[in-house]
């Protein structure tokens, strides 16, 4: 019974997980359109990155700068809209 009880927690956390709460686009450089998002975490990976530059920008975008760590714990994206 405390295996079950275990095993239930563990899968709340885990849907938890997914449905985090999304790191928002903030303006770096309003006059130059250049922009800055992360995508730290279980919940968001360098896709959500892209998608959040491509929802930004509707003529795409140009990568400035990309920075992450090893374990994928840490995604930094600074975009430009072309």
């Amino acid at each position: 019974m405390k295996l079950l009880a275990l095993l239930v927690l563990l899968l709340i956390g885990c849907a938890q997980l997914q449905h985090g709460q999304l790191q928002p686009v903030v303006i770096k450089d309003a006059k130059k359109n250049i922009f800055f998002t992360t995508c730290s975490g279980a919940v968001e990976d360098w896709a959500s990155c892209y998608k959040k530059a491509r929802n930004s920008c509707n003529g795409g975008f140009k990568i400035i700068e990309q920075k992450d760590n090893a374990n994928g714990g840490f995604r930094d994206l600074t975009f430009q809209c072309k």
